[in-house]
């Protein structure tokens, strides 16, 4: 019996053998490329190669066979109504979900995966409320990834399709209004740092110093060099998230095919996500500024493991006008409703939405002079850093002063919206009712004195969300929200 099941074990279904490499560790290559550019050296001589490098050869043998057992004994088997998986060393930790508890199935292809014919799959549920992770992550042969997905799509096979796919243009003002410089500046530093294991410190540095003195050349003003490097890293950061954002989501396609789905995505890897309905936990419809005034927006989603990579955004719509929004999730989404605000924000309390972004646009000024006194020799750099500064300030002290006229609350059969401001960005939360968990209120000193409160709505999802809802009537927002059976908790 022992060696029946040993013998089946060994036949198991297992993801592809090119999962063993990302078992290693993050470096494990640049380990090889001087054992193997010695051993070309040597003319392939064999034994004099492992005289000289015997000590790294068994480090990098070792790791290698750890990351072999990993990949060995992480097994699965994929059945009509469920997939089945074995994981940790001898797979005695056993886990199976059912197809029809899935909320999300992401699959992506990039262009190392799609030279070797593999498919990271990544599955998730809603138990899923310890691990940030996803429930089941697996790196499938292409014939187990097929069987997989018709299994998903099965029940949708000869259903109606209905399909949205952005224009190009669209797809491009999308990558300009969300490309972010700190992200862009963190994944260039990365790209950096790991071509500067290759090409050496050196060959960087002498890089960067031509780079610097071109920079100053174009330029006719006269700026210090850490002003220069500050504003190239800002533009560049800036840049590579464009290209990163365009790249990810170009060739958006959105279809809604019975009870699923499926939004594809992607230039340079290929990205298709399995969606079902009935696990979506809410809509959000997002904008900036700029995205107001020229009646545009975005749509995401709330689902459990779509969008949870890297660098991902939940989109189910990249870029709709605000008169064609309704009309796309009508036809994505049949069951959503469009309540309108009963509870709004009154003009006359806008210095509870303005106060802080004024007091932080009256500090940098302030900052910078102190500086100065303590170091005036850095009058330039610190002008010029407070300048740079005090532009993102000003900035959200006109979104907040605009949010005034968005802020509210509305209630409509069974579905809640939430309209606020975060940051920069306006968002209009549409959720059913029955997902909100809790309810409470807070008042500043200046909201007692106008007697106002500001609210946090508690919703849940993958995990428990607080939208913060600021400055309202307390007696109108106590009546609102009790009538809709909700008790308010002061805080």
């Amino acid at each position: 019996m022992l060696e029946n099941h040993i013998f089946s074990y060994i036949f198991k279904s297992r993801q592809h053998p090119i999962k063993i490499f990302t078992y290693t560790t993050s470096g494990f290559w640049l380990l090889l490329i001087p054992l193997a550019r010695k051993l070309y050296r040597l003319s392939f001589n064999v034994a004099e190669w492992f005289k000289g490098d015997w000590l790294d050869i068994i480090i990098i043998s070792i790791i290698f066979g750890f990351a072999f057992l990993r990949w060995f004994f992480i097994t699965f088997a994929i059945d009509k109504d469920s997939i089945r998986t074995g994981t940790g060393y001898f797979g005695l930790i056993k886990s199976k979900i059912n197809f029809n508890t899935i909320c999300s199935v992401t699959c992506s292809q990039g262009p190392f995966y799609r030279f070797f014919g593999c498919y990271k799959v990544c599955i998730d549920t809603n138990a899923n409320f310890i691990r940030r992770g996803h429930d089941i992550t697996l790196t499938l042969k292409k014939s187990d990834f097929q069987n997989l997905t018709n299994i998903l799509k099965e029940k949708n096979i000869g259903k109606v399709k209905y399909s949205y796919t952005p224009k190009k243009v669209h797809l491009i003002i999308f990558s300009l209004l969300f490309s972010s410089t700190l992200s862009g500046v963190i994944l260039l530093s990365t790209l950096m740092i790991q071509v500067s294991r290759i090409i050496g410190r050196q060959l960087e540095q002498k890089y960067l110093i031509i780079v610097n003195q071109r920079i100053q050349n174009f330029l006719t003003i006269n700026l210090p060099p850490i002003a220069i490097a500050a504003a190239s890293i800002i533009v560049i950061g800036w840049l590579y998230s464009l290209a990163v954002n365009l790249l990810r989501h170009w060739n958006f396609t959105t279809v809604r095919q019975g009870d699923s789905i499926i939004i594809k995505s992607g230039f340079i890897t290929n990205r298709e996500s399995v969606i079902m309905r009935d696990k979506i936990y809410s809509v959000d419809v997002r904008q900036n500024f700029f995205m107001r005034m020229f009646q545009i927006c975005s749509v995401n989603i709330d689902c459990a493991g779509y969008g949870k990579g890297m660098r991902q955004i939940a989109v189910l719509l990249p870029v709709t006008t605000n008169r064609e929004v309704n009309n796309s999730l009508k036809i994505l989404m049949p069951e959503h409703i469009n309540p309108y605000n009963k509870l709004k924000s009154r003009f006359r309390d806008f210095a509870g939405f303005t106060t802080p972004p004024f007091l932080l646009c009256l500090s940098i000024p302030v900052l910078a002079y102190i500086m100065w006194r303590i170091f005036p020799d850095w009058l330039v750099i610190i002008r010029f850093v407070a300048f740079i500064v005090e532009i993102p300030a000003f900035w959200l002290f006109v979104v907040k002063f605009a949010s005034v006229f968005t802020t509210g609350v509305g209630f409509e059969e069974g579905y809640a919206v939430l309209n606020y401001c975060k940051l920069y960005q306006f968002h209009k939360v549409t959720i059913p009712a029955d997902q909100i968990t809790k309810v409470d209120y807070y008042q500043t000193i200046l909201q007692k004195w106008s007697n106002n409160c500001s609210l946090r709505i508690y919703t849940y999802s993958e995990n428990i969300k607080c939208h913060k809802i600021k400055n309202f009537p307390l007696k109108q927002a106590k009546t609102l929200l009790e009538k809709q059976g909700y008790h308010m908790e002061i805080k």
